[in-house]
């Protein structure tokens, strides 16, 4: 299978690369109180005939979800309690998924808590050991349409969030909200680039079992494709023609390629008709919105994570076709995307990029050589060994700034969310087992571990493995 989100119109289990049978998994999230349990509890009634698997994160000790869950379904029930999935609770994730697939079900929901962020969760399925063993289907989102204008600025951020990385957008207890709250929610889901694949208004949990599938008639075929193009409103006589561009979600751009090809795309067509460049890009320091408009680039991070895309807008004379201008558009986007050499290269070593772009390299005998390191990581972390530098020490040596933020890149792509660096200072980068660098399958060859006391300042999940980029920022 191209990638893990490769839509499937199929019900159950599918074959993934090789022919490795994969488990659909369905992301069911939404802030506290939203209905997600509810909504669960009305599918595992509307699929009877299916093998169904759940794994359920209470933030609490209590799991309440779990106890009303438990009440009169047969399926087969996980409770991670107590953390993130993605943070907090990783390692009792890996170990449900292990024990869930065994009974080989038909479909995995995942309820995350309701102050988790989807789209690390999103990122930790597509890094597990499990991975080529499931297939993500559409992320479903869960909004309260008559909370929707209540909620605090730090709750409002998490349902924006969620809402970015969602497929299927729904409005719950639309049965105890007025029109007002209903047409606000509406308003809302169209503020959203590049929007979910579906919208839809429920009541008592009750959606139709086809939104939990990628949209019936996809095409599997053009979603593999490396570079996928079409025209919008492509019309020979029109002012304007426009084009949009797709790539799969395991491409990785070059944040540096990337800025500079907008930037000559921005000299070199700006006296051609550019109007704007739009788009979401998967980069080595995460997803990104980039917007190229009025001679600007502006850029931020983006939950989306369903795949890479830019809208491209020419003015056009009357009668003109912008084909040629569009391929070399197109050209300029795909030699800013990372080659698999390029990925494999940077595995053996870590780029410290300051803020100035200046480029820090470090090999495993630079990290071994720093002060006070720790010979067995044990001691520190019970779960882990290996041996590691302590951050503070690789920030001495290097002279590097104390205020600011860095993202953590790894090499199949993942970035984390800025973590602030009074955080990451806390931290330790593991980079040998024995005598030899720290092997794959341990994180390796570089492994980030913060401790509980620095977790908390992280936005979303810093524990990195594979390590390849620290990208600091500003304060």
């Amino acid at each position: 299978m191209d990638e893990e989100r490769s839509p499937s119109g199929s019900v159950g289990a599918v074959k993934g690369t090789g022919g490795v049978r994969s488990t659909p998994v369905n992301i069911i999230a939404g802030f506290l109180g939203a209905g997600k349990t509810t909504l669960i509890r009305a599918q595992l009634e509307a699929r009877r005939g299916e093998k169904l698997a759940v794994i359920v994160n209470d933030f609490g000790e209590a799991s309440l979800d779990e106890a009303t869950l438990k009440s009169g379904a047969p399926f087969q029930l996980t409770s991670i309690p107590g953390g993130c999935l993605c943070c907090t609770a990783p390692e009792g994730f890996v170990t449900a998924l292990d024990a869930v697939l065994e009974t080989a079900p038909d479909r995995l929901l995942i309820e995350p808590t309701g102050l988790a962020r989807p789209q690390d969760l999103v990122d930790t399925i597509r890094r597990c050991p499990q991975r080529e063993r499931l297939a993500l289907a559409p992320v479903l989102v869960l909004v309260d349409p008559a909370r929707l204008d209540r909620l605090r600025p730090e709750e409002r951020e998490l349902v924006e969030h969620a809402a970015g990385v969602a497929d299927v957008l729904i409005a719950s207890r639309s049965d105890l909200c007025d029109a007002a709250a209903l047409r606000r929610f509406d308003a809302f889901a169209k503020t959203l680039w590049p929007g979910p694949l579906a919208i839809h208004h429920c009541s008592q949990g009750q959606v139709p079992p086809s939104l939990l599938d990628w949209p019936e008639g996809a095409d599997r075929k053009a979603r593999q494709e490396r570079l996928r193009e079409h025209a919008n409103a492509h019309q020979p006589n029109a002012a304007f023609q426009a084009r949009s561009f797709h790539w799969p979600a395991h491409l990785v751009f070059s944040g540096e390629r990337l800025r500079r090809a907008l930037q000559q795309m921005q000299d070199e067509l700006d006296a051609a008709g550019l109007t704007r460049i739009k788009g979401i890009f998967r980069t080595r320091e995460g997803f990104e919105l980039m917007e190229l408009a009025g001679g600007k680039l502006q850029a931020q991070r983006s939950a989306h994570r369903r795949d890479s895309r830019a809208d491209v807008i020419l003015e056009c004379a009357e009668g003109e076709q912008a084909d040629a201008r569009f391929r070399r558009i197109a050209a300029d986007f795909e030699r800013a995307l990372l080659t698999e050499r390029e990925r494999a290269e940077s595995a053996e070593q870590i780029e410290v990029v300051l803020p100035d772009g200046r480029v820090r390299v470090l090999r495993r005998e630079d990290l071994a050589a720093l002060p006070d390191g720790v010979a067995d990581i044990t001691t520190l972390f019970p779960k882990r060994k290996g041996s590691a530098a302590r951050v503070a020490a690789l920030w001495s040596a290097l002279q590097l700034p104390a205020a600011g933020s860095a993202v953590v890149c790894a090499e199949d792509g993942f970035a984390s969310e800025p973590v602030p660096l009074r955080a990451l200072r806390q931290g330790f980068l593991l980079h040998s087992e024995g005598k030899a660098a720290l092997p794959r399958e341990r994180g390796g060859p570089f492994r980030l571990l913060l401790p509980e006391s620095a977790q908390g300042a992280a936005a979303s999940c810093a524990n990195v493995k594979g390590v390849v980029r620290v990208v600091l920022r500003d304060g």
